[in-house]
């Protein structure tokens, strides 16, 4: 038993090499089509280059493009993929906005009220709160 099959083929009694492990034999690589060992480990992963398409005739078969004398080569627009925004996921109580506003030495900022019936307090804790979530680029999510 050697050392790559020793933690998962506990009851395999047979004594070997690791060059002539079954285990090792067993595992394919996709990337350079050769046996021994996983395409994550790879020793001669493929340039991003060759991975992804660069040109939409790189989506097309080699019979297509021969049969129909496609030798043009058109760029695939490039997609700028954005950050998604992240989540600000907090209890929607008052007490536990403030809680997290004072760990942060976030102080209060007023906000002129219309309406009379919430407090101006309730309101200044809820407008700092997604003031700070505006400022760092996060979406407040208030649980229930």
């Amino acid at each position: 038993m050697c050392s790559i099959c020793k933690p998962i083929l506990m009851d395999f009694s047979e004594k070997h090499l690791e060059v002539r492990c079954p285990l090792r034999i067993s595992s394919y690589c996709s990337h350079c089509a050769d046996y021994g060992h996983l395409t994550k480990d790879c020793p001669a992963k493929p340039s991003r280059l060759f991975t992804e398409p660069i040109y939409v005739e790189q989506l097309l078969s080699p019979s297509d493009l021969e049969e129909y004398k496609i030798t043009s080569r058109t760029l695939l627009p490039k997609i700028i993929r954005e950050e998604p925004p992240h989540l600000l996921e907090i209890e929607d109580n008052d007490k536990v906005i403030a809680a997290y506003l004072a760990a942060r030495s976030i102080k209060l900022q007023q906000k002129p009220s219309k309406n009379r019936k919430i407090s101006s307090k309730t309101l200044s804790i809820r407008y700092t709160f997604e003031e700070y979530a505006k400022l760092n680029k996060m979406r407040v999510v208030y649980m229930k």
